[in-house]
């Protein structure tokens, strides 16, 4: 595999191994909890990034902006599915991400490909999507520490 690839293989592989440790113990419950109405909660995160993973990422590794994987559902976003779902979708998502980034030469991630807002060069593709699972991670760290603080004040906070 070529350094470029194998570098950037190697972020993708914390950046899952990251949100994974992140969800650990995760309820149903905690999934919901939002601070305030308009603020999104882990259940909503955890879907984008499963969306992230299996058709985002997939994407910009083929090179094709129309791709979607078979029996994928075409209401998905609009789901509210089980964390045993979600996360399994994400690790379905890395798994095929890892094999896919794989295959890449370091040539490919300077080739031009059809993204959002016109032509970008595949590894900004690459790039900002890793960011996006980086990102993700950390409003979910941030949800929990919420939910972990408030129960510290009051045991019967989301009991």
């Amino acid at each position: 595999m070529d350094r470029d690839v194998a570098i950037l293989k190697r972020f993708a592989e914390y950046a899952f191994s990251s949100l994974e440790r992140t969800c650990e113990g995760l309820t149903e419950t905690e999934a919901d909890w939002r601070p305030v109405e308009e603020a999104n909660n882990a259940r909503w995160i955890l879907n984008h990034l499963a969306r992230i993973a299996n058709i985002s990422l997939p994407r910009i590794f083929m090179g094709d902006p129309n791709y979607t994987p078979e029996g994928w559902p075409e209401d998905y976003r609009e789901q509210a599915y089980g964390l045993e779902k979600l996360l399994t979708d994400i690790q379905t998502g890395k798994e095929a991400a890892l094999e896919s980034m794989g295959g890449l030469k370091s040539a490919a991630l300077a080739e031009d490909i059809s993204l959002w807002g016109g032509t970008k060069k595949r590894e900004f593709g690459i790039f900002a999507y890793l960011g996006e699972i980086v990102t993700h991670k950390g409003q979910i760290a941030a949800l929990r520490g919420n939910i972990k603080r408030r129960r510290e004040k009051d045991a019967s906070f989301l009991a």
